[in-house]
């Protein structure tokens, strides 16, 4: 009773997102610190875009330190239902949103640490991974794009099924096209990875947008704010948490994101427009991710980005070193 007492309190007080927060910081931390010795194996081992070497992969840290996160925070959930403070749909919907988060951490991590540890590199964009298939031959970028797809239908059926966090779009037909918003936004968020810290950097102003999305758009729907905050934002804190740990190395060069860490980045921002944005809206950023990831086939991001003054700077804003003569541009 003390506990559940203690727990009301917590949710009461709105304390649960900032223990989160603190405690996915340490689990970061301490994953990388045990994943070292990991991530200088001669298999993760990549040439960057300067031509130094590197370990790549070292956003796998996300999937641990989640689920060592997940452990307590679903715990506490269940055990602290109190109906006396009316935190019952508030864990619930923690509960929930949690689940749905731990499936397209792990998903996405372990799809994209595939790709980083067995992927083709011959085969770029989707016309050189179909070509690939219609050879016969299926590439690890194929097989990562059809199951991320999949991760992300599974993820997001959480909420549709679960009778105490109803999902802004029920319908089958938004359910797929949401999950195809989640995987696109995956790639595109590892296509932005070609340079240390980029995809960081664009992905914490992208959370900081879709946190504030998710609140304005489930209060507008009459959603108690507790509900809107953990059904994603508190999740998403966790991500949010690891990444602010892997920024600094990434950012130096100490070692790469990888598809395992770049494609988790890209899944929980899709997923923040899933909970912020009314369908429609949803439909239109489907379309501009479409977009984005075939335009990429013929123009380099890394190029448009250069070749603009304000946000070469930004890109550049404490990268170690300068970018190489003759360096991959792509």
């Amino acid at each position: 009773m003390v506990a559940r007492a203690v727990i009301g309190e917590v949710v009461h007080w709105g304390l649960v997102p900032l223990w989160v927060f603190l405690g996915s910081l340490v689990s970061g931390l301490l994953m990388l610190l045990l994943l070292r010795g990991t991530l200088a194996s001669e298999r993760l081992q990549r040439t960057n875009y300067r031509g130094v070497r590197l370990p790549t992969g070292a956003g796998v840290v996300f999937a641990p330190a989640f689920l060592l996160v997940w452990v307590p925070t679903v715990v506490i959930a269940w055990s602290g239902v109190d109906p006396i403070h009316g935190s019952s749909n508030s864990l619930i919907s923690l509960s929930v949103g949690m689940d749905m988060m731990l499936v397209t951490v792990l998903g996405f991590c372990l799809l994209g640490l595939l790709d980083d540890v067995a992927g083709d590199s011959a085969a770029k964009g989707f016309k050189g991974h179909f070509s690939e298939a219609l050879h016969g031959r299926f590439t690890t970028g194929l097989v990562k794009a059809f199951l991320g797809f999949v991760v992300a239908l599974v993820a997001l059926v959480y909420p549709v099924i679960h009778p105490g966090a109803s999902h802004p779009a029920t319908a089958y037909g938004a359910w797929v096209l949401d999950a195809a918003l989640v995987a696109l936004t995956a790639n595109f968020f590892n296509l932005l990875d070609l340079r240390p810290g980029r995809a960081l950097k664009v992905f914490i102003p992208a959370f900081a947008l879709c946190a504030g999305l998710t609140l304005g758009f489930w209060t507008a729907r009459g959603t108690p704010g507790a509900d809107s905050a953990f059904i994603w934002v508190t999740p998403a804190l966790v991500v949010l948490a690891v990444a602010l740990v892997l920024f600094p190395g990434d950012l130096r060069e100490k070692f790469m994101l990888g598809d395992a860490g770049s494609n988790v980045l890209g899944a929980v921002i899709g997923l923040g427009l899933v909970f912020g944005l009314p369908f429609w809206w949803r439909l239109g950023v489907l379309i501009l991710m479409l977009i984005l990831n075939i335009l990429s086939e013929k123009y380099s991001f890394s190029r448009a980005i250069a070749s603009n003054r304000a946000l070469n700077w930004i890109d550049s804003l404490g990268r170690k070193g300068q970018e190489a003569a003759g360096a991959n541009n792509k």
